[in-house]
């Protein structure tokens, strides 16, 4: 039996198990792979917040986005989001460059109902552009999300 035969047979015999190769150590001196790139668009929100005494609150982060090529760049704004105690508030939407690099963003809006405090909270964020379709109406298209996560809403110095 020839080994690519063996091994057709081996791996159909595993039905659904995942087949882990591991390859060995590079000889010293040897070219590393170089890690995979980035993805494309990426958001992040950074675990801590601010709350000033009047119950203005500013979350800040990180984005990175570079639009399908031959699309126009329309506007790319990031949103962010903040909850606690049951309350959700939008807060912000700050404008983006898609230019591949890494940019911070910081967004400030002052809550209409002043349910929110120093301490535990979560948040979370989109990062998306606003494009026509077909019929001329903008349409927000997502291009990176920030997942709902905790962060620590802190007063102001």
């Amino acid at each position: 039996m020839r080994i690519r035969e063996a091994i057709s047979i081996a791996v159909g015999a595993l039905g659904t198990t995942v087949l882990t190769v591991t390859a060995p150590a590079a000889a010293p001196g040897a070219a590393a792979v170089p890690p995979p790139p980035p993805p494309r668009n990426q958001l992040t929100i950074d675990d801590t917040g601010r709350i000033a005494p009047d119950g203005t609150i500013t979350l800040t982060g990180t984005y990175r986005c570079r639009l399908p090529g031959g699309l126009p760049d329309g506007t790319v704004l990031v949103a962010a989001n903040v909850i606690q105690g049951g309350h959700a508030q939008g807060i912000g939407g700050s404008r983006a460059t898609c230019d591949g690099r890494r940019h911070p963003w910081r967004n400030t809006a002052r809550p209409y109902r002043p349910a929110f405090r120093p301490g535990p909270a979560r948040a979370d964020g989109t990062l998306m552009q606003f494009r026509k379709n077909k019929s001329g109406l903008l349409l927000p298209h997502f291009l990176a999300v920030a997942p709902e996560h905790d962060v620590v809403l802190v007063t102001r110095p």
